[in-house]
């Protein structure tokens, strides 16, 4: 009965997240997507991170997506597929700011924070001011971001 309770919960999660498309990302959907993603990671790390891959309705909407980083800085799951396998700590913006190195050094335990920098949107170029939450999840650092219509 164990062995079924992750995939029960990742279907479950499936359920609540409301598959569909999203319209317009906003902040509480990225932070509820986070903390949904948290818990499929807690239930099963790889099966959750080939479900934020895979693009699973559950965590990937409209611009809403799930990242993820090993505690190395390699970014084993992403949005942007160009970017899974980098090493998300050398990642800056259009500004400069070193936000990858910022996201790996402020994530923590238990604890959701908000960054924002600039980012292109996926299938886009054009870097666009983003907001994700993030946190640390075993010796992970994920989070989700929303494409923002503020300038810093």
């Amino acid at each position: 009965m164990k062995a079924s309770a992750p995939r029960f919960a990742l279907a479950a999660m499936s359920l609540i997240a409301g598959i569909g498309p999203g319209i317009a990302a906003e902040p509480l959907e990225a932070r509820d997507m986070l903390e949904l993603a948290v818990l499929a990671l807690k239930g099963d790390e790889a099966t959750a991170l080939e479900m934020f891959n895979r693009g699973h309705p559950a965590f990937r909407r409209g611009d809403l997506y799930v990242y993820c980083a090993d505690a190395n800085g390699k970014i084993l799951a992403h949005g942007l597929p160009d970017l899974i396998g980098r090493d998300l700590a050398a990642l800056k913006d259009k500004t400069g700011k070193e936000f990858g190195l910022q996201l790996l050094n402020e994530a923590r335990w238990e604890r959701i924070k908000v960054i924002g920098y600039y980012l292109p949107k996926p299938n886009a170029s054009k870097e666009v001011y983003k907001e994700d939450y993030f946190t640390k999840v075993g010796k992970l650092t994920c989070g989700v971001g929303y494409y923002s219509t503020k300038d810093e």
